[in-house]
C-alpha cells in the first residue's frame, strides 16, 4: 500500500470499517511511513476536539417547547417516550428537521465555542487539502494568472501577493466552503504558498464581523499554528504547521 493509497483510507480506518486485509495492510504502511502516522494523529486529534466542544446547554423553555410540538403531533404517548417513535414515520421526520432547525435559529451558541468551532474547521480544511492531495485547484505562481481564475467562482476579488522574493513561494489557489459563525457554509478563496516543506493555506472570505480589525490574532490547534486578521471586508486566515514566527512574518508582509 502507497501513501495515496493509504490516505484514501484513514478516515475509514478511524470509523473501523476496514476489511481485515486492508487494516492489516494499512497498519503495515503506518509503520514505515511517519507522514501517514502524523495525518492520522492530527485526524484523532481533531476528533476528540470536536467531541469535546462545549455548547449552551439547552434552555427550560426550549425543552418544553419541543415537548409540546411533539405531543400535539404524535399525542401525549409519543411525547412521553422522547424521539424514538418518531423516527418511525415520515411525518415524525418532517418534524424533527423543522424542530431542529427552529432550535438552532432560536439557540444562541457561546462565541468561545464558535470560535473554537470555526478553528477546527479551517485547520480540518488545511489537513483535509494535504491528505487528498488537492492543494490547488490551479497550479501557477503567478498571481496575474492565480487572480482571474477565481473570476466568477467568488463575489469579491482576493488579493494575490507573490512573496517568493521572501521565501514564500505561491503554488497556485483553490476554492473550498467553510461553516462560519451563522452556521452557513460559505465559499472561501484559499491562497497556498511554500516555504520549504511547509504548506500555508490562507483561507479569505468575506468579514463577518462588524467592524474592521486589522490586527495579527495567533492561535494554536495541535501542531498547526493559525493567525487571523481583518481587511477592507475581508477575513484572513493563515494556516499551517510552520512555526509561529515565521508564519507571523509571512502574515505581516502579506497584511502590508
Amino acid at each position: 500500500m502507497n501513501c495515496k493509497q493509504a490516505q484514501e483510507k484513514i478516515e475509514v480506518y478511524l470509523d473501523r470499517e476496514l476489511t481485515l486485509s486492508d487494516r492489516r495492510d494499512f497498519e503495515e504502511h503506518l509503520e514505515d511511513c511517519k507522514n501517514c502516522q502524523k495525518m492520522l494523529d492530527n485526524l484523532r486529534s481533531l476528533s476528540t476536539s470536536i467531541q469535546q466542544t462545549n455548547y449552551i446547554k439547552a434552555p427550560f423553555s426550549l425543552r418544553r417547547k419541543i415537548k409540546s410540538e411533539l405531543r400535539d403531533v404524535t399525542g401525549e404517548e409519543n411525547a412521553r417516550y422522547g424521539w424514538t417513535h418518531l423516527l418511525g414515520s415520515a411525518a415524525g421526520s418532517a418534524i424533527l428537521a423543522s424542530l431542529a432547525v427552529w432550535a438552532m435559529m432560536t439557540y444562541i451558541v457561546d462565541p468561545d465555542t464558535t470560535r473554537t468551532q470555526l478553528i477546527t474547521e479551517l485547520t480540518t480544511a488545511h489537513v483535509r487539502s494535504l491528505m487528498v492531495d488537492h492543494a490547488t485547484d490551479i497550479i501557477t505562481s503567478d498571481e496575474h494568472t492565480v487572480k482571474p481564475w477565481f473570476s466568477g467562482k467568488l463575489d469579491f476579488s482576493p488579493p494575490i501577493k507573490d512573496l517568493s522574493a521572501e521565501g514564500f513561494g505561491l503554488v497556485g489557489g483553490r476554492l473550498d466552503y467553510l461553516r462560519l459563525d451563522d452556521l452557513q457554509q460559505r465559499p472561501a478563496a484559499v491562497l497556498v504558498y511554500k516555504r520549504r516543506s511547509h504548506t500555508i493555506n490562507v483561507f479569505i472570505y468575506r468579514s463577518t464581523d462588524s467592524e474592521e480589525n486589522p490586527r495579527l490574532n495567533k492561535r494554536q490547534r495541535q501542531s498547526y499554528n493559525l493567525i487571523n486578521w481583518h481587511k477592507q471586508g475581508l477575513s484572513y486566515w493563515a494556516v499551517s504547521d510552520l512555526n509561529a514566527t515565521e508564519l507571523q512574518q509571512f502574515a505581516q508582509l502579506l497584511r502590508s
